[in-house]
């Protein structure tokens, strides 16, 4: 039955991602160099996504866990390293400014998201409602996309302190991948309510600091 399903879920798992890259790669002929690199950044979440589902069907499968157990355990610490790369590879290699390591974070986070929302639709339409949709679309998604943002945010700080570069990046992935098992521990929990709403605060916040920080940048320079 596993290797049955695992066949399936691997089948599947790849035609979603080439009906999506590939219009998507058509399109990136089209975009300037910096929308080509955001949209490269999001189908580079999708390829990830599907690593990831190969990794944690490997760790699932050797360690005898429950989808549930993998989910709070092995998922979250495999799943964070792989989107966190290519933030890190891009802001040691090529660039650390500020506003485009945000970007590129967010891209990764959500396109990774965007390829798991569509497998797991397909898994289980049967089960899926409207409901089930616009959490995943909106929670689900902020969830991934924050986790990779945390590791952006993080590193233009780390990567400018030496000697604080390799710990702070533990410290950036440990705290990318506690959101992530908590997020996922409660959305199987009563307080499923807890974990839809977390991710939009979170988001929320987000967007007051910086538009707030904005502002006092602003009125500096007056």
């Amino acid at each position: 039955l596993y290797s049955g399903c695992r066949k399936w879920g691997e089948k599947m798992v790849y035609i979603i991602m080439i009906c999506m890259t590939v219009p998507l790669l058509l399109l990136m002929t089209m975009l300037d160099n910096k929308s080509r690199l955001l949209l490269g950044f999001v189908l580079c979440g999708m390829v990830l996504a599907v690593c990831a589902y190969e990794i944690n069907s490997l760790v699932c499968y050797s360690l005898q866990l429950s989808g549930p157990e993998l989910s709070i355990t092995a998922a979250p610490v495999i799943e964070e390293i792989l989107k966190a790369l290519p933030v890190l590879f891009f802001a040691v290699l090529v660039s650390d400014e500020r506003k485009q390591i945000l970007q590129l974070a967010m891209a990764v986070g959500i396109g990774f998201a965007i390829l798991e929302n569509a497998f797991l639709l397909l898994t289980y339409v049967d089960e899926v409602d409207i409901g089930w949709a616009i959490a995943r679309g909106i929670s689900t998604s902020l969830s991934h996309g924050i986790c990779t943002l945390t590791v952006g945010c993080g590193i233009i700080f780390v990567r400018k302190q030496k000697k604080l570069f390799y710990t702070g990046t533990f410290a950036l992935l440990a705290l990318a991948m506690t959101f992530h098992a908590t997020f996922n521990l409660l959305i199987q929990s009563q307080y499923d309510y807890v974990a839809l709403a977390l991710p939009i605060v979170i988001y929320a916040v987000f967007w007051i600091v910086r538009l707030k920080g904005r502002q006092l940048s602003v009125q500096t320079k007056i």
